[in-house]
């Protein structure tokens, strides 16, 4: 089973930018069905950050086809606004799914937090929930929101290992 070759903050790879932009916009119509590609691709430029946040972080094959994103936001959730930060927009394109880089990416995103000396990391899912208890998140609420019904998720940032995702190079 291929895993990720690399796991880069998306500050080391911003020539990604297009193609992540376009797997949003196609992946999430009626979040972004009026929302320029342009403004999409400035909100991971935005994103492009190694020591605050936003920062998002990009999984690699070991051709360096990207396969997945995912992001660390300090942005409230309306449902739960008085918790943060979020990982957010955790997406695995298509050929890739299936593989484990959701989970990849979801531990890479805890390991950036605690680097950055945040304590507790929050997510929210309809879809991905076997993904985030293999992680080790714990599942604490479900609300509806936006149509839909999600599993809210928290993890406490200390029990990852920066070490997972350090030293990673791009092929």
């Amino acid at each position: 089973m291929p895993s990720a070759s690399s796991v880069l903050l998306l500050a080391d790879a911003p020539e990604v930018i297009p193609t992540l932009a376009a797997w949003y916009k196609n992946e999430w119509p009626a979040c972004f069905a009026e929302t320029p590609l342009e403004a999409i691709e400035a909100d991971f430029h935005s994103a492009a950050n190694r020591d605050c946040l936003p920062l998002a972080i990009v999984a690699f094959d070991v051709t360096g086809v990207p396969m997945g994103v995912c992001s660390v936001r300090a942005h409230p959730f309306e449902p739960y606004p008085y918790v943060s930060p979020w990982l957010r927009g955790l997406y695995v394109s298509a050929p890739f799914c299936g593989q484990g880089i959701a989970g990849v990416l979801i531990r890479a995103a805890a390991a950036h937090a605690a680097r950055l000396e945040i304590s507790k990391l929050y997510a929210s899912t309809s879809s991905a929930i076997r993904t985030f208890e293999r992680a080790g998140w714990l599942g604490f609420d479900q609300v509806r929101h936006d149509g839909e019904t999600l599993t809210l998720f928290a993890k406490r940032t200390g029990e990852v290992a920066f070490r997972q995702v350090s030293g990673a190079k791009r092929t």
